[in-house]
């Protein structure tokens, strides 16, 4: 059966094509997908290169070609047309090494250059996706290259929270490379933090967002290229899809998505320990979660583990309250690195995940399920919202990158304090505040007439500022 490489997959790749012209391309390629199923090699060809014709920036269809042409026997045809995809962006060489398409120039001394010459072509792209951003935003961002951790950032912060969030990155690095995948990514990556004035482009333009304020991350793993509005939760979370990309390779594996997610979504909301250990911390999935299994309506484990990509994603605002969940559980009970460890083992065997659950529990999974439903209700709710009547600052505010920024001032404290319209909150206390829903968590606890210490950023200056906590109310 060919393996093609379709549009949804170049998507999730990050090699999609963009603009207007997306439903004539699904078009064209249901075509070229029906005419390589029906084993017309030579046709498909021919809609192929129409294909690339009308939308040459299209690696995932380049790579198609090289496909068909190997199907063919024209091996040294084939092979030409797989290093000009490589060369146009195809970086998937995980796909490219497994895939029966390409048996035929296995042993073509392009092909095997191809794969030995990996990781000089990835730094190679790496440095061209770096350079290109450079060429369009110009000199309003901060770049750098931090060899280590093979990263380019390209970041609209200033220069103290561009600092933070390399910090935040190197220890989470760290951490992920040396306790849960073993080994640090062996290919390049550009991150990007989007100033606010580019944010809409790059979302919709760049990466076919067609809704930038419910995408706060993305990262794609066929153009190693991840986007985040902020620094918190939605770093942590792309920033760990990256790592685990990269261990996926490793590995050849390609993981559920339910477990993808799940373990990215655990990294949002974590403190560093006085022994420089990781501690998981519920977010605002927790409560979500709960509620799911009071009113017993948590999908159940095996359904869970067996879900496809496409059903995941449909159910997302309820499943990813769960996933979270449950490898929070893992961490709580010490065995999320285990788990992980007898997952990676079992995978050939059990690609959801449930014998994994088995073998560190030495339970069966419905048994383990019902251990984590009682954990998840022993926990309690955590508070997770500021209501009318509720103490609050008396802002309210839109996400800045680096913090949240002040866009109303509907308190009398607030006003008084010296707070404005245009500053951006960036801690609380001794709380770092890098999105709405980190200053939500930092507030819901507190009460009314308790005195915090605001740390803002305006403009270039960095303040803080003393605020009395007074009732919400209505706007």
């Amino acid at each position: 059966m060919v393996m093609l490489v379709t549009l949804l997959a170049a998507i999730l790749l990050g090699n999609a094509v963009r603009g207007d012209d997306t439903d004539d391309a699904a078009a064209l390629e249901r075509r070229i997908v029906r005419t390589f199923a029906s084993g017309d090699h030579d046709a498909a060809l021919v809609l192929v290169d129409r294909y690339i014709a009308a939308w040459p920036d299209a690696p995932h269809m380049r790579y198609n070609r090289a496909c068909g042409l190997a199907l063919l026997g024209r091996r040294d045809e084939a092979a030409a047309a797989l290093l000009v995809a490589v060369e146009r962006g195809f970086r998937d060489f995980e796909v490219m090494r497994r895939d029966p398409d390409l048996a035929s120039i296995r042993t073509h001394p392009t092909f095997t250059a191809i794969l030995e010459a990996r990781r000089r072509l990835d730094r190679g792209t790496a440095d061209k996706q770096f350079d290109a951003w450079r060429r369009r935003y110009g000199d309003d961002y901060h770049y750098e290259t931090d060899e280590e951790h093979r990263l380019h950032f390209a970041t609209g912060l200033d220069a103290r929270a561009h600092a933070d969030m390399k910090q935040i990155i190197a220890r989470q690095a760290t951490h992920l490379s040396t306790r849960l995948f073993k080994s640090p990514p062996l290919d390049w990556c550009l991150v990007v933090v989007p100033s606010a004035n580019h944010v809409r482009e790059v979302f919709q333009r760049m990466l076919d967002v067609s809704d930038p304020a419910r995408t706060p991350g993305v990262y794609l793993h066929g153009k190693r290229l991840l986007v985040t509005r902020d620094i918190g939760e939605s770093l942590r979370h792309e920033f760990t899809h990256r790592m685990h990309w990269a261990d996926m390779d490793r590995l050849g594996q390609r993981h559920a998505m339910w477990v993808q997610e799940g373990i990215a979504s655990l990294y949002e909301e974590y403190v560093w320990t006085d022994d420089g250990r990781i501690r998981f911390v519920p977010n605002m999935r927790h409560n979500i979660a709960r509620r799911q299994v009071q009113a017993g309506i948590s999908l159940a484990w095996p359904k869970l583990f067996q879900l496809d990509t496409d059903a995941f994603f449909a159910g997302n605002a309820r499943f990813y309250p769960q996933v979270r969940s449950i490898f929070e559980f893992l961490a709580s009970v010490d065995l999320l690195e285990a788990w992980y460890r007898a997952y990676v083992e079992t995978f050939d065997k059990d690609p959801g995940g449930g014998r994994a659950f088995e073998t560190v529990f030495g339970l069966p999974v419905e048994q383990v399920e019902q251990r984590w439903k009682s954990w998840v209700l022993d926990r309690g709710a955590i508070d997770d919202r500021v209501e009318q009547g509720d103490a609050s600052i008396g802002v309210s505010g839109t996400d800045a990158g680096d913090g949240v920024r002040i866009e109303r001032i509907i308190g009398r404290n607030a006003r008084r304090a010296g707070l404005r319209r245009g500053d951006v909150i960036v801690r609380v206390d001794d709380q770092p505040v890098r999105a709405r829903g980190e200053l939500m968590l930092a507030i819901a606890a507190r009460d009314i007439g308790e005195t915090i210490r605001v740390e803002i950023r305006r403009r270039d200056q960095r303040l803080v500022i003393a605020v009395r906590l007074e009732a919400l109310r209505g706007s």
